[in-house]
């Protein structure tokens, strides 16, 4: 069992360092393109004239939020158990930036979570409920979010996008499909049963029979804790209005950032325009989850760039564009990688 545990350790962390590497691997990519395609020593000139103090703001506003978003996953764990400290919830919240980040559809940071939560002596059905009430909380804040910037200024985004608008409106979509399979899944008693059949279905093939056999087994009484957890945490309408608060102000300090490195380039800005400077920013992000790479690279940053255009001149956007990701991917990634040294420095329970 030992020696299973350590190979099991020894998989995880490969594959940590693997999907690491892939990030850095596509930040030399994003930055080779860039200076393929523009001129590179302009972008460095455009930069050196940005005024400092805005740019400093730009990063304690996305250093603010990652805490923000840190405390209001832990007001849904403090819910449900009081036992564990105030440090560990908060380190072990604090690791989703980097999981998330590192990780294809930002679906990595719930299995480190739920293995730490276990480790410092959270049941695995609190654990799952405050993940899944947490996300959920999540996805409602964003998709307010997109759905009133897409509802104010489609007519803006369709002009500078054009056909393009369709990889929007399919983001926009696929969040709000899984918001409503989410609130599905924790109210109706019977939902277990779509999970049974489609268990069912991968029991005929021999590579997948015994995983599904597993699951299967165990999906009613999984969903039947899940769904409790979720119902006793939507009754405390404390918990749900104050972290449904510090993730929008999480999401407000995060993307309000766009607007703030714009002004450094010393801009004036409309309250108009600061408001679709904001809401570029989360459609380029919360729209493009769907791409399959760390970050939704690729997706993020063209979708943003094609928001921004006309908006200044192209240079301006791709240099805003190249400070607007550091700011807010890569410097999450390094919060969350500092949250998860200093947890593997915390006792656990054996």
């Amino acid at each position: 069992m030992e020696n299973n545990s350590n190979n099991n350790n020894n998989t995880k962390s490969n594959k940590l360092w693997l999907n690491g590497i892939v990030v850095v691997v596509i930040l030399l990519t994003l930055f080779t393109i860039v200076g393929s395609l523009n001129d590179f020593n302009e972008i460095l000139s455009t930069i050196k004239t940005m005024d400092n103090r805005f740019l400093w703001l730009a990063l304690g506003a996305s250093f603010l939020s990652f805490v923000f978003l840190s405390i209001s996953n832990h007001i849904v764990l403090r819910a449900l158990n009081k036992e564990i400290s105030l440090v560990d919830g908060f380190l072990i919240q604090s690791i989703e930036t980097f999981f998330n980040g590192i990780t294809p559809f930002s679906s990595g940071a719930q299995p480190f979570q739920l293995y730490y939560y276990r480790k410092m002596g959270v049941p695995s059905n609190q654990a799952t409920s405050v993940l899944a009430v947490n996300f959920i909380i999540f996805q409602t804040v964003s998709v307010t979010l997109s759905t009133i910037g897409i509802a104010i200024y489609f007519q803006d985004i369709l002009n500078v996008m054009g056909h393009n608008i369709i990889y929007i409106l399919i983001g926009y979509t696929i969040n709000t499909t899984i918001l409503v399979g989410l609130f599905l899944l924790g109210y109706v008693r019977t939902a277990y049963k779509l999970f049974e059949a489609i268990f069912t279905f991968f029991e005929r093939f021999n590579w997948t029979k015994k995983t599904a056999n597993r699951l299967k087994s165990r999906t009613e009484k999984f969903v039947g804790e899940f769904q409790g957890g979720v119902k006793f945490l939507f009754t405390k309408k404390r918990v749900f209005i104050l972290s449904s608060l510090t993730k929008l102000i999480s999401l407000a300090l995060l993307y309000s950032t766009t607007v703030i490195i714009v002004r450094a380039l010393g801009q004036t800005i409309t309250t108009t325009n600061a408001f679709y400077l904001f809401y570029s920013s989360i459609l380029a992000v919360t729209t493009m989850m769907f791409v399959p790479l760390p970050g939704a690279s690729g997706g993020t940053e063209i979708s943003f760039s094609l928001l921004l255009t006309g908006k200044m001149p192209s240079v301006q956007v791709v240099t805003v564009m190249l400070i607007w990701r550091i700011i807010t991917y890569y410097l999450g990634l390094l919060f969350g990688f500092i949250g998860f040294l200093l947890l593997k420095t915390r006792r656990t329970i054996k």
